[in-house]
């Protein structure tokens, strides 16, 4: 369920991002400004689907140990251990959920796999209207006149390029530092992982009712030792 959650978002992104980019592309009269209104829906998008994997990354943990130590068990020996270590840690982790990644995590995570091409793409569809399309009101187009083709009603061409370059130095920032302990999916993630993100949670709890009635729980060190690497 939350897998497809998770992928809803892009599915908008992506059909925005192309009937946007032909609506403009396809009339001088377009305003490329449409593009630049785009750029900001994906970002709500991008930051939907964020927040959704930090549940998914939450619920997905429970059922990797449940795949490992459960299933596994029982299709190996045919029996299955009453009192592990890994059921006592779904059992506290279920009663008190913590997330297991940060929000700048998770949005760099979704920019990598996803966001990333759709923002390039509008990108070089903004490019391409201004290149193809310029505005008959200002001089013909050329290195010096091209960004004051950019401009959006009283926000001169400059200002709006700057803005534009800005964004995406912050997204190209995101992309390359935004990372966890971890980048692995948390289907294939290895099973001494799994564990230490169970029992040492360091974000905060999922509820706001839990983060205001019930103090953070923090753990110094795994329940066994010789597990975690």
């Amino acid at each position: 369920m939350w897998r497809n959650r998770i992928d809803i978002p892009t599915n908008w992104a992506v059909v925005t991002s192309g009937t946007a980019a032909s609506f403009v592309l396809s009339d001088p009269n377009h305003s490329h400004t449409v593009l630049l209104l785009v750029m900001l829906l994906t970002c709500s998008f991008w930051f939907i689907e964020a927040r959704r994997y930090r549940y998914y990354d939450l619920w997905g943990g429970w059922l990797r140990l449940l795949e490992s130590d459960y299933y596994g068990t029982i299709l190996q020996e045919n029996r299955v251990a009453l009192s592990q270590i890994w059921q006592q840690l779904v059992v506290r982790d279920m009663h008190y959920p913590h997330y297991k990644t940060t929000f700048l995590e998770s949005l760099g995570r979704r920019l990598r796999n996803n966001y990333l091409a759709i923002f390039l793409f509008l990108l070089l569809a903004w490019l391409l209207k201004l290149t193809i399309h310029p505005r008959p009101d200002l001089p013909p187009i050329d290195a010096v006149t091209w960004i004051n083709h950019a401009s959006v009603a009283l926000i001169p061409g400059p200002w709006v390029t700057g803005a534009v370059v800005a964004f995406y130095i912050v997204l190209f920032l995101i992309a390359l530092f935004a990372r966890g302990s971890s980048d692995t999916v948390v289907e294939v993630l290895p099973y001494n992982k799994v564990l230490q993100k169970l029992a040492l949670p360091s974000q905060k709890p999922v509820s706001d009712r839990m983060r205001a009635g019930v103090p953070r729980r923090t753990y110094d060190r795994a329940p066994w030792d010789n597990t975690i690497d």
